[in-house]
Protein backbone atom coordinates (compact mmCIF):
# COMPACT_ATOMS: atom_id res chain seq x y z
CA UNK A 1 0.00 0.00 0.00
CA UNK A 2 2.86 2.39 0.83
CA UNK A 3 4.48 1.49 -2.48
CA UNK A 4 1.30 2.30 -4.40
CA UNK A 5 0.95 5.58 -2.51
CA UNK A 6 4.55 6.51 -3.35
CA UNK A 7 4.11 5.48 -6.99
CA UNK A 8 0.95 7.55 -7.20
CA UNK A 9 2.78 10.50 -5.66
CA UNK A 10 5.65 10.19 -8.12
CA UNK A 11 3.37 9.83 -11.12
CA UNK A 12 1.17 12.74 -10.13
CA UNK A 13 3.83 15.29 -9.33
CA UNK A 14 4.09 18.23 -11.64
CA UNK A 15 7.87 17.92 -11.58
CA UNK A 16 7.73 14.51 -13.30
CA UNK A 17 5.46 15.94 -15.98
CA UNK A 18 7.60 19.05 -16.27
CA UNK A 19 10.72 16.91 -16.67
CA UNK A 20 9.18 14.87 -19.46
CA UNK A 21 7.87 18.04 -21.15
CA UNK A 22 11.31 19.60 -20.77
CA UNK A 23 12.99 16.61 -22.46
CA UNK A 24 10.30 16.57 -25.15
CA UNK A 25 10.75 20.33 -25.67
CA UNK A 26 14.51 19.83 -26.06
CA UNK A 27 13.91 17.21 -28.76
CA UNK A 28 11.51 19.51 -30.62
CA UNK A 29 13.83 22.50 -30.20
CA UNK A 30 16.89 20.62 -31.48
CA UNK A 31 14.98 19.50 -34.57
CA UNK A 32 13.79 23.02 -35.39
CA UNK A 33 17.28 24.45 -34.88
CA UNK A 34 18.81 21.71 -37.02
CA UNK A 35 16.41 22.61 -39.82
CA UNK A 36 17.25 26.31 -39.26
CA UNK A 37 13.64 27.24 -38.56
CA UNK A 38 12.93 30.69 -37.09
CA UNK A 39 10.56 29.13 -34.56
CA UNK A 40 10.59 26.35 -31.98
CA UNK A 41 7.65 24.00 -31.52
CA UNK A 42 6.54 23.46 -27.92
CA UNK A 43 4.84 20.25 -26.71
CA UNK A 44 1.37 21.92 -26.61
CA UNK A 45 1.92 23.27 -30.13
CA UNK A 46 2.95 19.79 -31.26
CA UNK A 47 -0.38 18.48 -29.94
CA UNK A 48 -2.29 20.96 -32.11
CA UNK A 49 -0.15 20.21 -35.18
CA UNK A 50 -0.62 16.46 -34.71
CA UNK A 51 -4.40 16.75 -34.38
CA UNK A 52 -4.67 18.96 -37.44
CA UNK A 53 -2.50 16.59 -39.46
CA UNK A 54 -5.02 13.80 -38.81
CA UNK A 55 -8.18 15.94 -39.03
CA UNK A 56 -7.69 18.56 -41.73
CA UNK A 57 -9.96 21.31 -40.36
CA UNK A 58 -10.94 21.82 -36.75
CA UNK A 59 -12.47 24.61 -34.73
CA UNK A 60 -10.63 25.88 -31.67
CA UNK A 61 -13.42 24.44 -29.51
CA UNK A 62 -12.98 20.98 -31.03
CA UNK A 63 -9.20 21.17 -30.59
CA UNK A 64 -9.70 22.17 -26.95
CA UNK A 65 -12.01 19.19 -26.35
CA UNK A 66 -9.64 16.73 -28.01
CA UNK A 67 -6.60 18.08 -26.16
CA UNK A 68 -8.56 18.37 -22.89
CA UNK A 69 -7.38 21.97 -22.54
CA UNK A 70 -9.47 25.11 -22.10
CA UNK A 71 -10.38 27.20 -25.14
CA UNK A 72 -8.32 30.32 -24.30
CA UNK A 73 -5.16 28.20 -23.97
CA UNK A 74 -5.77 26.65 -27.39
CA UNK A 75 -6.48 30.11 -28.82
CA UNK A 76 -3.05 31.27 -27.62
CA UNK A 77 -1.34 28.18 -29.05
CA UNK A 78 -3.10 28.68 -32.38
CA UNK A 79 -2.11 32.37 -32.42
CA UNK A 80 1.57 31.52 -31.96
CA UNK A 81 1.45 28.83 -34.64
CA UNK A 82 -0.37 31.22 -36.96
CA UNK A 83 2.30 33.90 -36.37
CA UNK A 84 4.94 31.30 -37.27
CA UNK A 85 3.13 30.59 -40.53
CA UNK A 86 2.24 27.01 -39.57
CA UNK A 87 -1.54 27.44 -39.28
CA UNK A 88 -4.21 29.56 -40.85
CA UNK A 89 -7.81 30.27 -40.02
CA UNK A 90 -10.56 29.96 -42.61
CA UNK A 91 -14.31 30.46 -42.49
CA UNK A 92 -16.36 27.31 -42.92
CA UNK A 93 -17.87 27.06 -46.41
CA UNK A 94 -21.27 25.87 -45.17
CA UNK A 95 -21.51 28.15 -42.11
CA UNK A 96 -19.53 31.37 -42.27
CA UNK A 97 -19.95 31.90 -38.52
CA UNK A 98 -17.62 28.95 -37.93
CA UNK A 99 -13.87 29.53 -38.12
CA UNK A 100 -11.70 26.49 -38.81
CA UNK A 101 -8.00 26.11 -38.17
CA UNK A 102 -5.85 24.23 -40.68
CA UNK A 103 -2.20 23.55 -41.39
CA UNK A 104 -0.37 25.62 -43.98
CA UNK A 105 2.11 23.97 -46.35
CA UNK A 106 4.89 24.92 -43.89
CA UNK A 107 2.85 23.41 -41.03
CA UNK A 108 2.44 20.17 -42.96
CA UNK A 109 6.16 20.13 -43.73
CA UNK A 110 7.25 20.64 -40.11
CA UNK A 111 4.73 18.02 -38.94
CA UNK A 112 6.04 15.45 -41.45
CA UNK A 113 9.64 16.16 -40.45
CA UNK A 114 8.94 16.12 -36.70
CA UNK A 115 6.63 13.09 -36.57
CA UNK A 116 9.41 10.46 -36.84
CA UNK A 117 11.43 12.38 -34.22
CA UNK A 118 8.46 12.36 -31.83
CA UNK A 119 7.78 8.66 -32.46
CA UNK A 120 11.43 7.88 -31.71
CA UNK A 121 11.29 9.98 -28.52
CA UNK A 122 8.20 8.11 -27.30
CA UNK A 123 9.78 4.78 -28.20
CA UNK A 124 12.84 5.65 -26.12
CA UNK A 125 10.73 6.82 -23.17
CA UNK A 126 8.45 3.76 -23.23
CA UNK A 127 9.30 1.02 -25.74
CA UNK A 128 6.38 -0.59 -27.57
CA UNK A 129 6.90 -3.95 -25.88
CA UNK A 130 6.37 -2.28 -22.49
CA UNK A 131 3.27 -0.24 -23.41
CA UNK A 132 0.69 -3.02 -23.44
CA UNK A 133 1.71 -4.50 -20.07
CA UNK A 134 1.67 -0.99 -18.58
CA UNK A 135 -1.81 -0.32 -19.97
CA UNK A 136 -3.00 -3.65 -18.59
CA UNK A 137 -1.58 -2.82 -15.15
CA UNK A 138 -3.16 0.63 -15.22
CA UNK A 139 -6.49 -0.86 -16.25
CA UNK A 140 -6.27 -3.36 -13.39
CA UNK A 141 -5.32 -0.63 -10.91
CA UNK A 142 -8.20 1.60 -12.02
CA UNK A 143 -10.61 -1.34 -11.76
CA UNK A 144 -9.33 -2.08 -8.24
CA UNK A 145 -9.70 1.54 -7.19
CA UNK A 146 -13.25 1.51 -8.56
CA UNK A 147 -14.18 -1.50 -6.42
CA UNK A 148 -12.71 0.02 -3.26
CA UNK A 149 -14.02 3.53 -3.89
CA UNK A 150 -16.87 3.43 -6.43
CA UNK A 151 -16.69 6.34 -8.84
CA UNK A 152 -13.06 7.10 -8.00
CA UNK A 153 -11.49 4.94 -10.68
CA UNK A 154 -11.11 6.33 -14.16
CA UNK A 155 -13.22 9.42 -13.56
CA UNK A 156 -11.36 11.42 -16.20
CA UNK A 157 -11.63 8.62 -18.80
CA UNK A 158 -7.87 8.70 -19.27
CA UNK A 159 -7.52 4.97 -19.71
CA UNK A 160 -10.44 4.80 -22.11
CA UNK A 161 -8.86 7.56 -24.21
CA UNK A 162 -5.49 5.77 -24.21
CA UNK A 163 -7.08 2.50 -25.27
CA UNK A 164 -9.04 4.23 -28.05
CA UNK A 165 -5.85 5.86 -29.35
CA UNK A 166 -4.17 2.46 -29.37
CA UNK A 167 -7.03 0.94 -31.38
CA UNK A 168 -7.24 3.79 -33.94
CA UNK A 169 -5.22 3.20 -37.11
CA UNK A 170 -2.38 5.71 -37.46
Amino acid sequence: CALLARLSELLSTESAEESQNSFFFEVLQAHCLQREKPYVITPPQWGVLALLSHHERQTIGTLAQQLKVDGPAVTNIVKRLEQSGLLERARDRQDERVVNVLLTAEGQDIYRSLDPVVVQFHEQVLPADQRQPLLEHLHHLIAQISTVAPGAGDRFSLLRDLLQQKEEPQ
